[in-house]
Parts: structure tokens; sequence; C-alpha cells
């Protein structure tokens, strides 16, 4: 694991540089500390989900861009490439997991890559899976989040809504919102989005 998070801090770094951006201006405008971005960028310490979505969304790339490398290829979609299921069906046992330094936080791909136009994932939170953090994660579109398994909390703004197993809300991801689960088992829901937030 802690080789995944050097290799996100780098990325971080490399991005940040492209963008010939200060670590202190990176930091300002992601509302965290410059000794935060600095452990990050050096691998010295683990970044919760909110705090790397905040990072990649002043860096303008999805969250998933951090975790991956740059010669991941995309799968494309098109009838050439009927024959090859790998472009159309994910199976149970072959799901691409998204993997963060946060430990009660997991993401399952549900669809074969993130380049089209919709994001379909299974997120699995541990027990009480709370955060401070209340942020937007992509510019219009719509999330919808149906919960599988145990209970959740999700917090628009200041209005909360527990959710239990299936029920489902729709709302506009550039609403600061956080995803909790305050319980004492583990919870799963399904999270479709659009456009593709990750």
């Amino acid at each position: 694991m802690l080789e995944e998070e050097f290799e996100v801090g780098k990325k971080i770094k490399s991005l940040r540089v492209a963008k010939n951006m200060a670590a202190k201006q990176l930091a300002g405008e992601a509302g965290i500390s410059f000794g935060m971005l600095s452990q990050l960028e050096k691998g010295s310490t683990q970044g919760s989900v909110e705090t790397l979505r905040k990072i990649a969304k002043v860096l303008d790339v999805t969250l998933a861009h951090l975790f991956t490398n740059n010669t991941d290829e995309p799968t494309i979609n098109t009838l050439e490439n009927i024959e090859n299921e790998k472009f159309y069906v994910v199976r149970k046992d072959e799901r691409k997991k998204i993997s963060f330094p946060d430990p009660l936080y997991t993401c399952e791909l549900l669809v074969p890559d993130l380049q089209g136009e919709i994001e379909l994932l299974q997120v699995n939170m541990e027990p009480n899976r709370i955060t401070d953090d209340l942020i937007p994660h992509t510019k219009g579109g719509e999330e919808c989040d149906y919960v599988l398994e145990g209970e959740i909390v999700v917090t628009l703004n200041n209005k909360e809504f527990e959710l239990k197993k299936g029920d489902s809300i729709r709302f506009n991801p550039e609403i600061p919102h956080k995803i909790e689960n305050r319980s004492s088992k583990k919870a799963s829901y399904l999270s479709i989005i659009t456009p593709v937030s990750f």
C-alpha cells in the first residue's frame, strides 16, 4: 500500500509541476495545509478520499487519474471490438478495484473503464466511516446512489438523508456533499454518476 501512496504522491507532484503551480498555491486552492501536501507528495502520509478529490479538482483531473498510469490503455467500445467481451462486460471476479489510502473506503468499477460518459461503481464502506469534508466533485450532471447493504447518511450542504438497504437518492454532484457509514456494520452502495467524476 505504501508504494501505491508514494506513486499517488509522485503523480500529484508531476501534475502540479506540469501546470507550473507552486505547492503552496495547490495547497491553498485545495483547502489543505502546505505540510499535508508536502507529505502526500513525498509519500510519507495518507490522504483521505476527500483530500485527494480536492487536489484532483484543482489539478483539473479525475480522481481515478491519480491512481492510473499514463500508459493505461482506454478500451474502445466499437463495432470492430464486438467479439471481445472485455470492451463490454465486467465479470464479478474481474472487477477493477480503485484503492485509496482511506482503509474504510473502497470502490469496484462496474464498467470496463472510465472512458465513457457514465460511471458505475460499487462503493464499500467499513463501519464508522465518518468525514468532516463536504465537497462537490464534478461539474453538472447527476449522481444516483442505491444502497445494497447496511445504512448510509448522505449530507447535501447541511441537509442529511438517512438511507437504508433498497433506498436511493439522486442529486447534482456540484452540491457540496459527503456520504458516511455511521453504523457499526459494513455498508455498500451503487453509485451512478454522469459525467464521469473519477
